[in-house]
């Protein structure tokens, strides 16, 4: 596997980890999901590298970066965003991310529009009144739903990489060794109080989702997959954000669940490439 450069900067009050492709180019930013890390994005990221400086943050209590000590809030998360894009002055990059990755690039569009140049976001954490937060199957468990997710991954994260793995493949049967590899592994650094504090952190978020919306005004993309396969964003929600975003494309990516890029990788870095060169002509 492939290994970036890497670096830390201190940011809203804690340490902050990232990997960074380098060089002069238009810039990238991409932010993990929960219980993912920064090397999540390897499979992108090797796609992307020749044509832009890709930087990979690990989100607080995640990967090498310091624990949030109970606080994942949306607000938290996008200011640690926010002060490590300024660290590392970076030039109006592109901001993107999947599931609590994509709620934070969100809120950093919404809270600090002068930083992103455009955003784009893979299954968001944006449901409308009523809806269960996951589609398909996994919703009928209702609350329980998370409780499983979090029992499977304090599993990998005690079991030996080998057998992970083979979990891994079974969760994840489409995707090559730099899609499960990382997966595994990010599971032996996420931090115990993030995953105390993850029902938590769902929960408080999809009250005001609506109203963050509004204050986006920079180009969106937005991914989505299939209610029915588990995906987050259902097409009404889809329907309502096109109201409330000035300039966003929704891109539905037809059989995929709530990892949209895992399961449909061509036509995913296909709709990015394309949506990125688009951005920067615009520039």
């Amino acid at each position: 596997m492939k290994i970036w450069s890497d670096g830390y900067v201190k940011a809203n009050g804690i340490k902050v980890h990232y990997y960074r492709t380098g060089g002069d180019k238009p810039q990238v930013v991409l932010n993990h999901g929960a219980m993912d890390d920064g090397l999540c994005w390897t499979r992108v990221v090797k796609e992307l590298e020749k044509n832009y400086d890709v930087i990979m943050f690990d989100a607080r209590g995640h990967g090498f970066s310091d624990s949030g000590e109970g606080d994942y809030e949306s607000a938290t998360r996008a200011k640690d965003l926010a002060k490590a894009i300024i660290a590392l002055d970076l030039d109006k990059p592109v901001v993107g991310g999947h599931s609590l990755g994509a709620d934070g690039s969100m809120h950093l569009a919404a809270l600090y529009p002068e930083i992103p140049r455009a955003i784009f976001m893979e299954d968001p954490l944006i449901v409308m009144p009523g809806q269960p937060v996951f589609g398909g199957e996994i919703s009928d468990r209702g609350e329980g739903a998370l409780k499983m997710m979090v029992a499977i991954m304090n599993l990998i994260k005690i079991l030996p990489k080998f057998i992970g793995k083979f979990v891994a493949r079974k969760i994840m049967p489409v995707s090559p060794d730099d899609e499960i590899i990382p997966w595994v592994n990010s599971k032996k650094y996420v931090s115990k109080d993030f995953m105390n504090s993850m029902k938590k952190t769902v929960d408080s978020d999809m009250s005001s989702q609506f109203e963050v919306l509004k204050k986006i005004k920079v180009p969106t993309l937005l991914f989505r997959g299939d209610r029915e396969k588990g995906s987050i964003v259902s097409e009404e929600a889809a329907e309502e954000m096109k109201k409330t975003i000035p300039d966003l494309q929704v891109a539905h990516l037809k059989g995929a669940n709530h990892d949209i890029r895992r399961a449909k990788f061509d036509e995913y870095m296909a709709t990015l490439q394309n949506f990125l060169a688009e951005v920067y002509h615009r520039s």
